[in-house]
């Protein structure tokens, strides 16, 4: 229990007062960038999978596709590019900011959004 204490303060910590804090990027890459599910599985295990993987802090779970279809959805590739860069506080949860890999560049943060999705057979690419 201590340890799901220490990590929901440390993802509230690393997005509190996010709509201030956002940090202004050039997203021209992303019309053109495909994206590397190599590398992007690469950066889910360094950084995204504390959450993802079984849903803590009220993250998405990695397998839930209903999910994942219900942000492409309602979310273009930009939006939900810089929910992860600039972090986002959501119904369910916060995503922390850089998704919590604060060494990570643009396209690696993009790489991982896109191998989340491939897991389910989706891609942000479209």
């Amino acid at each position: 229990m201590n340890k799901f204490i220490y990590l929901a303060l440390l993802v509230l910590l690393s997005c509190n007062d996010n709509q201030h804090n956002q940090k202004k990027i050039n997203l021209d890459f992303i019309d053109n960038y495909r994206g590397n599910t190599i590398n992007g599985k690469k950066i889910f295990y360094k950084s995204c999978v504390t959450c993802h993987l079984y849903g803590s802090a009220g993250a998405t779970t990695l397998s839930d596709k209903k999910e994942w279809e219900y942000l492409l959805k309602n979310k273009n590739k930009k939006e939900i590019f810089i929910n992860v860069y600039n972090g986002f506080a959501g119904t369910k949860g916060a995503m922390p900011k850089m998704g919590g890999c604060y060494n990570c560049s643009e396209l690696d943060l993009f790489d991982a959004i896109e191998y989340i999705l491939s897991i389910n057979g989706l891609t942000i690419s479209n």
